[in-house]
């Protein structure tokens, strides 16, 4: 006599993968936002490194670096202030300076600032890829796509950077006078945390930047576009950029880049050898994660954006991006964050009231 074997019907089989669907379901984000927290900690952990270099580089020279070392072959003085001032964009950059604060003085070592031995008379793209293309990982934020690495050439990729300094709320790029240039770095001059008279725990001292894919014939959020704002001549500082006039300046570059969608650049976050908007520099001339793109007035040709314009801090990170104050302390500052408020953390001794933020 045949037992009879019990098994599961065809319905119940359905039931149990439908059960076993929907917790993966629910697992899938949460493993993902636990993830994501764990990127975010360590990009904040990288800014505050970052941050505290800078600190120790102030420990010694009694001042935080400029954000463009020219070379002197280009006519400028020791200081910078007597040369071209365009000539920032060949310039060495604060993250260079700050190389043998974060236990990265061989790399420092290496650079070739010179062929004489004397002041910086080569620029930064002088150096050979066993420089330039080094990839620093306390540069890169973990949530951030990976730039495209070219070592053979050095306008075509890099190592990737995440970072920049503060130019505060300003659309100037290449002016050589100190009131253009609000925030805690400047292109010509060192700035002594003396003369952040707003206090250093509310003047931004750096935050994230997005990195670009390299082609040029898609748009990617973010990367720059060009021809699309008016230059900084003029008062275009801060508080003579009232929010009601950004808004309209957006919606324009929005149309610019939908009707032109190849005129923009895709280079922005590639390397931290230079000093250039997009790459070790921002400003706060818009809060975080704008909800139009960067762009500069005119169009350069090159690598980057070194023209007037506005370039935003961006991240991956939902809701908004990590800061990092001149105290040294790192805040993640939400995208929603007042317009106002952003503008008086960018300038240094602006005289505002900060608050809560």
């Amino acid at each position: 006599m045949f037992r009879r074997l019990k098994a599961f019907t065809l319905v119940e089989l359905l039931v149990v993968i439908a059960i076993i669907g929907i917790l993966i379901a629910l697992l899938l984000p949460a493993v993902q936002a636990a993830r994501e927290a764990a990127r975010r900690s360590q990009c904040t952990n990288n800014l505050k490194q970052f941050a505290l270099a800078g600190h120790n580089y102030h420990d010694v020279y009694k001042t935080f670096p400029r954000h463009s070392y020219i070379p002197s072959s280009l006519g400028c003085m020791p200081k910078g202030a007597t040369c071209d001032a365009w000539r920032i964009w060949q310039g060495f950059s604060v993250h260079t300076m700050l190389l043998p604060y974060i236990e990265q003085r061989s790399i420092y070592d290496n650079i070739m600032w010179d062929s004489s031995g004397g002041a910086p008379d080569w620029a930064w793209y002088n150096n050979p890829a066993s420089v330039w293309n080094v990839r620093i990982d306390g540069y890169l934020c973990p949530s951030a796509t990976k730039a495209p690495e070219t070592a053979s050439n050095i306008w075509a990729g890099g190592p990737g950077c995440n970072y920049a300094v503060s130019n505060g709320p300003t659309l100037y790029w290449a002016s050589g006078t100190r009131w253009h240039h609000p925030g805690v770095f400047t292109p010509h001059f060192e700035i002594p945390m003396s003369d952040i008279k707003d206090g250093t725990s509310n003047s931004i001292f750096a935050a994230e930047v997005l990195t670009g894919d390299g082609d040029s014939g898609f748009y990617w959020p973010g990367e720059p576009v060009r021809n699309a704002t008016y230059s900084g001549a003029g008062p275009w500082v801060y508080p003579n950029l009232p929010q009601s006039s950004i808004d309209p300046w957006g919606a324009a570059i929005l149309a610019h880049i939908t009707a032109s969608p190849t005129d923009h650049l895709s280079s922005n976050g590639w390397g931290w050898l230079g000093s250039n908007y997009t790459q070790t520099v921002f400003n706060t001339v818009v809060g975080p994660n704008w909800k139009y793109p960067s762009a500069g007035a005119t169009g350069p040709p090159g690598y980057s954006n070194d023209r007037d314009g506005i370039y935003p801090s961006r991240s991956h990170h939902p809701g908004g991006s990590n800061h990092a104050l001149a105290d040294g302390s790192v805040r993640f500052i939400s995208e929603t964050i007042d317009y106002d408020t952003y503008q008086h953390l960018g300038t240094r001794k602006g005289g505002e009231v900060v608050g809560e933020f």
